[in-house]
């Protein structure tokens, strides 16, 4: 092989691996998500993308759309952030879960004052 095609072959290999982790997850995409808390049972729709170099999650459902505080994934494993308001007061949500093809499940904390689960469906 001649030096040039060496190069270009070393050059492809160390873009291929030190591509960002969330370039390969299976997170980004559309879902239908079911959260299982005290107050009920709630579907929405959440969709996940990429943005630049970060994960970005908007959930819609019967009071509207709103943007998630954070998203992050490492491996299988996801966590949600994201703030409402509850009785007049912020309260923040933290999904935690793993990603398993076309499924997600977990554990939703409300707050500290509350737990439940949740599970989401890729659509």
């Amino acid at each position: 092989m001649t030096m040039s095609i060496r190069l270009t072959m070393v050059v492809l290999t160390v873009l291929l691996l030190a591509r960002p982790a969330y370039a390969q997850n299976g997170a980004i995409g559309s879902w239908e998500m079911t959260t299982v808390s005290p107050e009920g049972t709630f579907v929405s729709q959440m969709e996940i993308r990429q943005t630049g170099e970060k994960l970005v999650a908007v959930a819609r459902g019967e009071r509207g759309e709103r943007e998630y505080d954070s998203v992050a994934v490492d491996g299988s494993r996801i966590t949600l952030v994201l703030t409402i308001s509850y009785n007049g007061s912020p309260m923040t949500i933290t999904y935690r879960g793993e990603i398993n093809g076309t499924a997600m499940t977990g554990d939703a904390d409300f707050g500290g004052m509350a737990s439940g689960g949740w599970s989401a469906e890729r659509k």
